[in-house]
């Protein structure tokens, strides 16, 4: 039963919501929880990321 539970909590899993923020004068689509931290981020963190600018 609770496998099955987990199964189906499972499977509910999307894609994440894209966003559209302005990032130094630039308008940067990225996923919402990444666009929460963005102004605590460097530019290098951001790359790993896979972010362009």
């Amino acid at each position: 039963m609770k496998r099955d539970q987990r199964r189906a909590n499972h499977d509910k899993v999307e894609a994440p919501t894209l966003v559209e923020i302005e990032y130094n004068g630039q308008l940067v689509v990225v996923p919402r929880r990444i666009a929460k931290a963005l102004p605590y981020l460097t530019e290098r963190e951001l790359g790993k990321l896979g972010v362009e600018l």
